[in-house]
C-alpha cells in the first residue's frame, strides 16, 4: 500500500508532467522537497532537471540553494553570465534561463519548483502562468495528503481505543464473577490494582484475561467499512 508521502510525490509528478505541456521543448522542470537535513528531487518533467538539481547540491551553490535560503522566488535570464555560481555554471554550459519559484504552506517552505531552459530568449507567457498555477497548486495538494495522513491517525488510534476498551471489558467481566461485584466497582479494583503495581489497566486487564483462560485475550477485527458498489440499468 502506498504511504501518503508516496501519493503525494505521485501526484505532483502529473502536476510536471501537465505543466511541462505550457513549457518550451529546450525547458524542463523540477519539484525539489525539504527534508530534515537536505532537500531532494521529488518530480520532474526531464531526467536532466533532476541531476541539475543534484548539481547544485554536490557545488552548494545555484539559484535553487539561493532561492531555499531567503525563501523568495529568483529568476535568471543569463545564466552565462551571471558570476554567482561558477561551479554551477561550469557544470551547466547549456543552461540559460533559471526561475526558482518556493513553494510554501501555511508560512513553511516545502521546496522549491524550478524551471531550466537552454533558449536564449527565455520563456512565454504562457509557460510563466503554467508556472504559477503549478506553485499554487502544490500546497493544495500538500494540505490533501496531510489531511489523509491526520484521518489515518486518528483511525488508528480509535482502533487501539477500541481495542484496549475490548480487553479491559473482558477483564472485568471475570472480577465481576469472581468477586460477585459490580462493573463499577471491578474497575475501582482494576485501577486500584494497576496503581500499585505501575502497569496500565489494559496490560493489567490483558494479564487477567490470559491467566484465567490460559491464552492472550483475543484482539477484536475492525474492518474497514465494504465500499458501495452502485449499478445502474440501462
Amino acid at each position: 500500500m502506498p504511504t501518503d508521502i508516496e501519493e503525494f510525490e505521485r501526484a505532483l509528478t502529473d502536476c510536471v508532467t501537465i505543466a511541462g505541456q505550457a513549457m518550451p521543448d529546450c525547458a524542463m522542470l523540477s519539484i525539489a522537497l525539504c527534508g530534515e537535513d537536505d532537500i531532494h528531487t521529488a518530480a520532474c518533467s526531464h531526467a536532466r532537471a533532476e541531476l541539475l538539481d543534484g548539481l547544485q547540491q554536490a557545488t552548494g551553490q545555484g539559484p535553487m540553494l539561493d532561492a531555499l535560503d531567503t525563501g523568495k522566488s529568483l529568476t535568471v535570464l543569463d545564466l552565462p553570465s551571471d558570476s554567482r555560481w561558477p561551479r554551477f555554471t561550469a557544470g551547466a554550459p547549456e543552461l540559460r534561463v533559471v526561475h526558482c519559484e518556493p513553494l510554501e504552506f501555511e508560512g513553511t517552505l516545502l521546496g522549491m519548483l524550478t524551471v531550466y531552459s537552454c533558449d536564449a530568449e527565455g520563456l512565454p507567457d504562457d509557460a510563466w502562468v503554467a508556472l504559477r498555477i503549478t506553485a499554487a497548486h502544490v500546497p493544495v495538494l500538500f494540505r490533501t495528503a496531510l489531511g489523509a495522513a491526520r484521518m489515518r491517525e486518528v483511525a488508528a488510534q480509535l482502533k487501539e481505543a477500541l481495542t484496549t476498551r475490548a480487553i479491559i471489558d473482558q477483564a472485568l467481566g471475570i472480577v465481576m464473577a469472581q468477586r460477585r461485584c459490580t462493573a463499577r466497582e471491578a474497575f475501582d479494583i482494576l485501577r486500584q490494582v494497576s496503581q500499585d503495581r505501575n502497569v496500565k489497566v489494559h496490560q493489567l486487564a490483558a494479564s487477567i484475561v490470559e491467566k484465567v483462560s490460559g491464552q492472550p485475550p483475543q484482539r477484536p477485527r475492525f474492518e474497514e467499512p465494504p465500499q458501495r458498489i452502485s449499478s445502474r440499468r440501462t
